[in-house]
């Protein structure tokens, strides 16, 4: 039920499932669905369809339209992909949150924690080494053409 309601609104993809019919889902086709991804799960055998995605090519602002590096490609994957995607992450997290395996100092795709309390504790470490006179080293990672990259 979180995995379905939580999700957003998209375009669909391959499987031309829309985001609203999986939200009206029966709930004894919710609990048909939920049947199916176990099997899948226990099976370890996804669907060949789940490795497709239509790719969109997105234009970046006030890029010109003419040069086809100032788009960046979105890949519109199966609905149902994702509602499992979404069911294995939420499990996962559950998982290493309750287990203490995620260090303190992770804050990135964490609820309740974003990029700024990174700022913040850069911040913190900076005035602090100022204050005792000491020197603070940050390494600031960018990962051009992250898409192309994963």
């Amino acid at each position: 039920m979180d995995a379905l309601s939580n999700s957003k609104d998209s375009a669909v993809g391959p499987d031309d499932i829309h985001y609203q019919m999986r939200k009206h889902l029966h709930s004894e086709t919710r609990s048909t669905l939920l049947s199916i991804l176990n099997e899948i799960w226990i099976a370890g055998n996804f669907p060949c369809s789940w490795c497709e995605s239509h790719v969109v090519p997105i234009q970046k602002p006030r890029k010109h339209t003419i040069n086809p590096a100032n788009y960046r490609p979105i890949a519109l994957t199966s609905c149902v992909c994702k509602i499992m995607e979404c069911m294995i992450n939420n499990r996962l997290v559950w998982y290493l949150e309750k287990n203490k395996i995620i260090t303190r100092a992770q804050s990135g795709f964490r609820k309740g924690r974003s990029t700024t309390d990174q700022l913040a504790r850069l911040e913190s470490f900076v005035r602090e080494a100022f204050i005792q006179k000491q020197h603070v080293t940050a390494i600031f990672f960018n990962l051009g053409k992250g898409y192309d990259t994963t």
